[in-house]
This record gives C-alpha cells, structure tokens and sequence, in this order.
C-alpha cells in the first residue's frame, strides 16, 4: 500500500482538511485503510437513516464531508446505557451521504436531544437537527433543520503528559 504524500491540501473544499481535526479522525481515502465501524447504540433507541444531496446548479456533484454530533450525553432509560457525544465525520461520495442516527426524541431516552451539523461543503452551513422518532425513513437531511442556536462542534482533545505536545 501506498500513500500519497500530497494528498492533503489546504484546499477549504478539500473534506480531507478541517482546522482543529486531527490524524485520529481521518476519513478513510486513497492509501489510507477505513475508519472502525462505530459502536452500536443501545438497543431500545430507534435509529433512523439519515440522507442528504450535494450538487451545484449544473448536477455536479459537490465534493466535502459532513460534521455531526449530539448536543449532550443521553441515556436509554430501560437499561441505563449512557451515550456519550462523539463527533462523526461523514464523506460526502458522488454528491451524497447516507448516515444511520439515534432518534432524538424517542420516549426510550431521558430526555430529548438535537444534532450539530458543520458542512464542509462549497456553500456550507452549520445548523441544528430533530431526528424524530416517529417517521418512516429513510429521512433528508435538510428536512429535519429546527431553529434553534447552533451549538459548535468541538475537536476531539489530545492528552499528552509532554507540554510540547499541547498536552495537559
């Protein structure tokens, strides 16, 4: 396997390159192997399947990726499972993305929730979504938008016992 050492740019549009991401969070791309699959969530919690379409004016696609993450831990209120948020970031392939969601209002978690979403896209945008519950999917994206304040996407923190390293 071969890496291409020139495949990052500092290209805003390039999904490959968002200030404050780190190697620990890189899309997987030419030379690099997949990201892990991420951990299950609780059983009780509906999941539904989010989409969203990426074009310009003329049907190209648009290249880019796409940042979400819950606005707080939630808990499955049957077994007590605690979900942590985790920033999850999503390459949009041939203008689209596909991405399976807990259901932020579901009657099975303490409490309802909402996502952050940052597009890295040409003409991207950062706002909040309501991922019901209640809806036959699979859903869009864009659809789901509520206004309310958008809450930021933080990066993921590195520890390191060097100062050296930005460590604590």
């Amino acid at each position: 396997m071969t890496i291409d050492p020139n495949y990052h740019s500092s290209d805003p549009n390039d999904p490959y390159n968002i200030p404050g991401w780190t190697s620990q969070n890189q899309l997987p791309g030419p030379g690099y192997p997949a990201a892990n699959p991420p951990a299950p969530f609780p059983a009780d919690v509906a999941v539904q399947t989010v989409t969203a379409t990426y074009m310009a004016e003329g049907g190209q696609p648009l290249p880019g990726s796409v940042l979400i993450q819950a606005d707080r831990r939630y808990r499955d209120k049957a077994t007590g499972d605690l979900v942590v948020p985790n920033a999850r970031r999503l390459k949009v392939v041939n203008g689209s993305l596909s991405v399976d969601l807990p259901a932020g209002t579901d009657p099975d978690l303490d409490e309802p929730f909402l996502y952050s979403v940052h597009e890295v896209v040409p003409g991207g945008r950062k706002f909040m979504i309501s991922v019901p519950y209640d809806v036959a999917g699979p859903l869009r994206l864009h659809d789901l938008v509520v206004t309310t304040d958008y809450k930021e996407i933080q990066p993921p923190r590195i520890y390191a016992l060097s100062f050296r390293l930005g460590g604590y």
